[in-house]
Protein backbone atom coordinates (compact mmCIF):
# COMPACT_ATOMS: atom_id res chain seq x y z
CA UNK A 1 0.00 0.00 0.00
CA UNK A 2 1.33 3.45 -0.63
CA UNK A 3 0.18 6.67 0.68
CA UNK A 4 0.22 10.01 -0.91
CA UNK A 5 1.07 13.29 1.03
CA UNK A 6 -0.21 16.35 -1.27
CA UNK A 7 1.62 19.52 0.16
CA UNK A 8 -0.72 22.79 -0.29
CA UNK A 9 1.39 25.69 -2.13
CA UNK A 10 1.11 28.59 -0.05
CA UNK A 11 0.10 31.61 -1.93
CA UNK A 12 1.87 34.65 -1.65
CA UNK A 13 1.09 37.99 -3.41
CA UNK A 14 2.92 41.54 -3.26
CA UNK A 15 1.11 44.59 -5.02
CA UNK A 16 2.76 48.52 -5.18
CA UNK A 17 -0.29 50.39 -6.09
CA UNK A 18 0.66 53.00 -8.94
CA UNK A 19 1.18 56.09 -8.97
CA UNK A 20 3.00 56.97 -5.73
CA UNK A 21 2.65 60.01 -4.69
CA UNK A 22 4.98 62.81 -4.45
CA UNK A 23 4.80 65.29 -2.10
CA UNK A 24 6.89 68.25 -0.98
CA UNK A 25 9.09 70.98 -2.78
CA UNK A 26 12.30 69.13 -3.83
CA UNK A 27 13.52 70.54 -0.55
CA UNK A 28 13.00 67.17 0.68
CA UNK A 29 10.22 65.75 -1.62
CA UNK A 30 8.50 63.08 -0.16
CA UNK A 31 7.44 59.81 -2.52
CA UNK A 32 5.01 57.66 -0.67
CA UNK A 33 4.53 54.32 -1.99
CA UNK A 34 1.57 52.27 -0.87
CA UNK A 35 1.03 48.56 -1.80
CA UNK A 36 -0.48 45.27 0.43
CA UNK A 37 0.64 41.74 0.22
CA UNK A 38 -2.02 38.89 -0.05
CA UNK A 39 -1.50 35.47 1.88
CA UNK A 40 -3.75 32.47 1.22
CA UNK A 41 -2.96 31.05 5.17
CA UNK A 42 -1.55 32.73 8.27
CA UNK A 43 1.53 33.56 9.48
CA UNK A 44 4.22 36.19 9.60
CA UNK A 45 5.62 37.25 6.08
CA UNK A 46 9.07 38.76 6.17
CA UNK A 47 9.17 41.83 3.02
CA UNK A 48 11.75 44.03 2.47
CA UNK A 49 11.83 47.27 0.13
CA UNK A 50 14.74 47.15 -2.72
CA UNK A 51 15.27 50.38 -4.28
CA UNK A 52 16.74 51.83 -8.05
CA UNK A 53 19.59 53.22 -6.39
CA UNK A 54 20.55 50.41 -3.29
CA UNK A 55 20.18 46.98 -2.37
CA UNK A 56 17.55 46.77 0.69
CA UNK A 57 18.68 46.34 4.21
CA UNK A 58 16.10 46.86 6.36
CA UNK A 59 13.46 44.03 6.53
CA UNK A 60 9.70 44.27 8.05
CA UNK A 61 7.61 41.45 9.45
CA UNK A 62 3.72 41.65 8.93
CA UNK A 63 1.51 39.02 10.56
CA UNK A 64 -1.20 37.27 9.35
CA UNK A 65 -3.68 35.96 11.25
CA UNK A 66 -6.47 34.40 8.91
CA UNK A 67 -5.84 34.46 5.41
CA UNK A 68 -5.91 38.08 3.47
CA UNK A 69 -4.76 41.14 3.09
CA UNK A 70 -2.36 43.77 4.84
CA UNK A 71 -1.64 46.89 3.96
CA UNK A 72 2.31 48.18 3.56
CA UNK A 73 3.83 51.91 3.06
CA UNK A 74 7.57 53.08 2.04
CA UNK A 75 8.99 56.72 2.13
CA UNK A 76 11.29 57.82 -0.02
CA UNK A 77 13.00 61.60 0.67
CA UNK A 78 14.64 63.39 -2.39
CA UNK A 79 16.40 66.41 -2.10
CA UNK A 80 15.91 67.36 -5.72
CA UNK A 81 14.89 65.80 -9.09
CA UNK A 82 14.82 62.22 -9.27
CA UNK A 83 13.45 59.06 -11.14
CA UNK A 84 13.66 55.60 -10.02
CA UNK A 85 11.70 52.44 -8.86
CA UNK A 86 10.87 50.62 -5.73
CA UNK A 87 9.94 46.83 -5.60
CA UNK A 88 8.33 44.94 -2.80
CA UNK A 89 9.92 41.98 -2.23
CA UNK A 90 8.81 39.12 0.33
CA UNK A 91 11.27 37.53 1.81
CA UNK A 92 9.89 34.29 3.85
CA UNK A 93 8.15 31.86 4.12
CA UNK A 94 8.78 32.27 0.05
CA UNK A 95 10.50 34.90 -2.52
CA UNK A 96 7.97 36.95 -4.29
CA UNK A 97 8.42 40.26 -6.04
CA UNK A 98 6.11 43.03 -7.11
CA UNK A 99 6.77 44.48 -10.27
CA UNK A 100 8.52 47.93 -10.39
CA UNK A 101 6.55 51.16 -9.03
CA UNK A 102 8.74 53.81 -11.15
CA UNK A 103 8.25 57.47 -10.38
CA UNK A 104 9.63 60.68 -11.72
CA UNK A 105 9.86 64.02 -9.08
CA UNK A 106 10.80 67.58 -11.17
CA UNK A 107 11.04 70.58 -9.30
CA UNK A 108 10.51 73.61 -10.96
CA UNK A 109 12.50 77.04 -10.66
Amino acid sequence: MTATILIAALALKAVIDQPPAITGNCHPARVHFTGHIESDRAGLVKYSWARSDKPSTATFTVNFTAPGKLPVTYDWMLKGPADGWVVLHLISPESVHSPKARFEVKCGR
